[in-house]
């Protein structure tokens, strides 16, 4: 049995995968991880591994080490980018500063299907990533998630002020209150995002690229958008699979 942990700056996730199967599964903030507080029904788990992806910083880290320890009595398994991992080459010019969620995500993407592919994360930030059919890693982009802009805009912006807590919408269609003009734009600039990262791609590849769409805010934009594409939740823990095998 083995537990994994996907741990963002803002929320993380973890499952228990019993003969490669998810047994169990849930969420957490990480600050209460970074506080010591470790997820409801640990103390029922018995893992035998512990492997996770963590891109919250070495205090979290360290707090989960202790707490596995004590816990389990299990050493944690933490991934990391290589140069090169099942079929998949780094491109960045400095391959430790490319975030490890990313590099999961990409190993986990290339893994299921060995085609050309955008990998998008849609999380606090939202990151999109570039491989060509060979699995080499063209680079990639970083804009804010809509979550970041919705807050963003609440501080900065007056008119603003009343749109800090309105909730994912369905429709692109242009808002008639501030509230929905908010909020559907911040839709419309991550799926412009997602077009003009395609449009790059398709200048490396003779057929259409794959997309894959991941994390928190995935769903909605996977509602939205109107091409072919594909939505996996935990693309970045199953790519501890290829990192940590």
């Amino acid at each position: 049995m083995i537990l994994e942990l996907d741990i963002g700056n803002t929320r993380g996730k973890w499952r228990l995968l019993d003969e490669l199967q998810v047994s169990a599964r849930g969420s957490f903030m990480t600050a209460d991880l970074r506080d010591g507080h470790l997820p409801d029904g640990w103390d029922l788990l018995d893992p035998r591994r512990v492997r996770v992806v963590n891109v919250a910083g070495p205090q979290v880290a360290e707090t989960l080490i202790g707490h596995i320890q004590e816990l389990f009595s299990l050493e944690v398994e933490f991934s990391q980018v290589l140069l090169e991992c099942a079929g998949v080459a780094c491109g960045y010019d400095n391959h430790r500063l490319l975030g490890t969620d990313r590099w999961l995500a990409m190993l986990a993407a290339y893994d299921r299907e060995r085609r050309a592919a955008l990998i998008v994360d849609c999380g606090s930030a939202v990151t999109l990533d570039l491989v060509d059919n060979s699995g080499r890693h063209l680079g990639g982009y970083i804009v804010p998630g809509v979550g970041l802009m919705q807050r963003s805009l609440y501080l900065d912006t007056h008119a603003a002020k009343s749109a800090q807590d309105i909730a994912l919408t369905e429709s692109l269609g242009a808002g008639r209150s501030t509230d929905e003009a908010i909020n559907r734009g911040l839709l419309l600039m991550v799926l412009g995002a997602i077009d003009r990262a395609l449009e790059e791609l398709r200048g490396y590849c003779a057929e259409e690229p794959l997309l894959w769409l991941t994390g928190g805010d995935a769903p909605v934009l996977s509602a939205l958008y109107q091409r072919e594409h594909h939505l996996v939740p935990e693309l970045v823990m199953d790519g501890l699979a290829l990192s940590n095998p």
